[in-house]
C-alpha cells in the first residue's frame, strides 16, 4: 500500500489523538470523563460496534483461517522472546513481569481496530473484531502468567482467568453476533439503527480518551521499558511480518497483522499492574511513550515495508 493511502487512514486516527490531548490541556475533559468514556467504549460501545457489525458477515468469507492461527502463534512467540529476553537484558526480577507485559501487550481492541475500521470499513470491523477478540482472550492469559511468576506468593487462577474471558465484552460481542447470525434471530430494523449509532461514537471518544491520557503522561522510562517498547512496537511486528510474506499471506493481509501487531501497550496493562503490586508509573509511561513512537512507525516504517515485501 502506498505511503499516502497509510496517511489517509492514519493521519485522522492520530489527530483525534491530538484532539483529546488539547482538549484535556484546555480543561475541555478531564480525567473523570476520560475514566468514565474509557469503560463506556469496553463494556458498552465496542460490544455495540462489533455485534452489529457481525450480522449478516462471515468471517470466514473475509479472511482464511491462516491469518488468526498465524496471529495467535505471533503473539506467543512474541511472549516467549520477552520473557527470554527479560533474562539476558539482565531485567531485575520484580520488573520481568511488567516488562514481559509491555513487550507483547498491545492496544488492539481501540487503536489497531480503529486504523482497520477507517481503512477497510465494515470489512474491517468484523476481521479486526476477530483479531481483537483472540488478543482479549491470549493477553489476560499470558499477562497473568507473566506478572504471577514474578509476584511474590501469588498463584495463578484458572477461575479467576476463566471469568474474566468469559465476561469480556467484546467477546461477548463477537460471539453473540455470530450466534446471532447462525440462528438467523430476527432484529427490528430500528434496533439495529440504534446499535449502529451507538457503534459509531465508539472509535472516535476512545481515541479522544487515548489523547486525553497522553496530556497527563510523562514520558520517563527505564533502558528496560524503553527496550520492551521497542519490542513490542517495532522489532516484533516487523519480523512477524516478513514471516507472514515469507508464508505467502498477501499485502491485504500483511497490513492488517502489521497493524495489530504493532498495537502500543494496551491501557488495560496498567490496570494489571497496579493490581499484581506494581506501582504503575512505569507502566503508564510505557503506554503513552509507546502510543507516541508506535504511531509513527506505522505512518512511516508499514508503507515502507509492505513496499520492501
Amino acid at each position: 500500500m502506498e505511503f499516502t493511502a497509510i496517511l489517509d487512514v492514519s493521519v485522522p486516527v492520530l489527530l483525534l489523538i491530538l484532539v483529546g490531548v488539547f482538549l484535556r490541556n484546555w480543561r475541555v475533559i478531564d480525567d473523570s470523563f476520560i475514566a468514565s468514556g474509557s469503560r463506556f467504549v469496553f463494556a458498552v460501545g465496542m460490544p455495540a460496534l462489533l455485534f452489529f457489525s457481525m450480522l449478516g458477515a462471515n468471517p470466514s468469507n473475509l479472511m482464511s483461517w491462516q491469518m488468526p492461527l498465524f496471529f495467535a502463534f505471533g503473539i506467543l512467540l512474541t511472549f516467549g522472546c520477552a520473557w527470554w529476553l527479560s533474562g539476558r537484558a539482565k531485567v531485575p526480577e520484580n520488573e520481568r513481569g511488567v516488562f514481559i507485559q509491555i513487550a507483547f501487550r498491545g492496544n488492539t481492541g481501540v487503536f489497531s481496530l480503529a486504523l482497520v475500521v477507517n481503512m477497510f470499513g465494515d470489512e474491517g470491523v468484523v476481521i479486526g473484531g476477530v483479531l481483537a477478540s483472540i488478543t482479549s482472550i491470549m493477553f489476560n492469559v499470558l499477562a497473568e502468567i507473566a506478572l504471577s511468576r514474578y509476584q511474590k506468593g501469588h498463584i495463578v487462577s484458572h477461575k479467576v482467568l476463566l471469568g474474566k474471558i468469559v465476561r469480556n465484552p467484546m467477546i461477548v460481542g463477537v460471539v453473540a453476533g455470530i450466534l446471532v447470525n447462525l440462528i438467523g434471530l430476527p432484529i427490528p430494523s430500528q434496533v439495529v439503527t440504534t446499535g449502529k449509532y451507538l457503534g459509531s461514537v465508539t472509535l472516535p471518544l476512545a481515541l479522544l480518551c487515548i489523547g486525553g491520557s497522553l496530556a497527563s503522561s510523562r514520558f520517563i522510562l527505564s533502558r528496560h521499558i524503553s527496550l520492551a517498547i521497542a519490542v513490542k512496537v517495532f522489532i516484533s511486528p516487523v519480523i512477524l511480518t516478513c514471516l507472514a510474506s515469507l508464508l505467502g499471506f498477501s499485502e491485504h493481509e500483511l497490513l492488517y497483522l502489521f497493524l495489530f501487531f504493532s498495537a502500543p501497550v494496551a491501557a488495560s496493562a496498567y490496570v494489571v499492574s497496579v493490581a499484581h503490586g506494581s506501582d504503575g508509573k512505569e507502566t503508564a509511561n510505557a503506554i503513552a511513550t509507546s502510543t507516541l513512537v508506535g504511531s509513527l512507525v506505522i505512518v512511516f516504517i508499514a508503507p515502507a515495508l509492505l513496499a520492501i515485501l
